[in-house]
Order: structure tokens, then C-alpha cells, then sequence
């Protein structure tokens, strides 16, 4: 049994690196499914790459739930980030926060990064994952308040994916 999950995480892993190489050509056809595959498995061929833990026990309601925040958080961010380059592109200040999440899974930890950097004025620059810190940097932060913000969007951004990915949440009691 322990081999057919190790199976199943790879397979999770190629599915993941075939879908990276969909995007990045921007179709689907025969030979771009073909050469994808391929460089999946070459890729496996050469490195260590990491296995995706089995997902078992997802909730469609809260992951609706948490893709549709994430479609918000981009709407908002993208405003944020376009008023501040047409009204004062010189004075916008930015920053690196830290922030520890609570969270020990990989799967998790990893949703979290892509949300993050995916929105307009954020981009996760370093994650230790011994520790589940985050090194982001954010635009714009004014101040102390702002930098909280980063770090309460990251925070509520993990809880909506745990809660969409059947995971335990770390802070809620057993």
C-alpha cells in the first residue's frame, strides 16, 4: 500500500509539472500534451523531485469558498495596486514581512505560496518550510498596520485552504 500512495503522489507531482507546462505554452494539443509528459518524466529522471501528499478528503463548498476569496483578493489588490501606479507611482513604499504560518503541510504551505504570489503587490521570496515562515514582499506598506494586513491576508488565506483541503487546523482544538 505504501508504494501505490508514493505512486499516486508522484503522479500528482507530473500532473502538476504537465499542467505549469500547458500554461507556459498556452494550448492543449497532442504535441504539447506529448512533450509535456515528457519532460515530466525527464524531469524525475534527473532530480529528486518532491511527492504531493494525497489529498483524501476535500470540500467542494469550502474550496468554492476559497477560490472565490482568492478571485476578490485579486479584484481588490489589483485596485490597490493600480491606483497607487496612476496617483503616486514615487511614493509608494514597500516591504519585507515576516510571517509564520500555522500550518505544517506542504500541500497547504504551497497553496498558500501561489495565492500569495499570484496577487497583484504581493510575492513570497523565501518559505522555510522547518518552520512555516514566510518572507514576503508587499506593496504598498505605509507602516506597522500595513504590514499587519500582509500577514492577517496570509493567515486567513491558510485557514480558508485548510478548511477547503479537509486539513486540521492547527490553532482549533482537537
Amino acid at each position: 500500500m505504501n508504494v501505490l500512495r508514493r505512486m499516486s503522489a508522484r503522479a500528482g507531482m507530473a500532473v502538476w509539472l504537465l499542467g505549469v507546462w500547458l500554461l507556459l505554452w498556452g494550448r492543449a494539443d497532442a504535441a504539447t500534451v506529448l512533450s509535456g509528459v515528457l519532460v515530466a518524466l525527464g524531469a524525475y529522471a534527473v532530480t529528486r523531485l518532491p511527492t504531493v501528499p494525497f489529498i483524501t478528503r476535500l470540500r467542494p463548498v469550502r474550496l468554492t469558498e476559497a477560490a472565490l476569496e482568492f478571485c476578490w483578493d485579486l479584484v481588490a489588490s489589483s485596485v490597490v495596486i493600480g491606483k497607487h501606479a496612476l496617483w503616486r507611482p514615487g511614493r509608494v513604499r514597500g516591504a519585507l514581512v515576516y510571517v509564520r504560518a500555522r500550518s505544517r503541510s506542504d500541500v497547504v504551505l504551497l497553496a498558500v505560496t501561489t495565492s500569495m504570489s499570484l496577487r497583484p503587490g504581493t510575492l513570497v521570496l523565501d518559505i522555510d518550510w522547518e518552520d512555516s515562515l514566510f518572507l514576503i514582499h508587499a506593496v504598498p506598506v505605509d507602516g506597522p498596520a500595513d504590514a499587519e494586513a500582509v500577514k492577517h491576508d496570509l493567515l486567513g488565506t491558510e485557514r480558508r485552504l485548510l478548511r477547503a483541503l479537509g486539513a486540521p487546523d492547527p490553532e482549533e482544538p482537537g
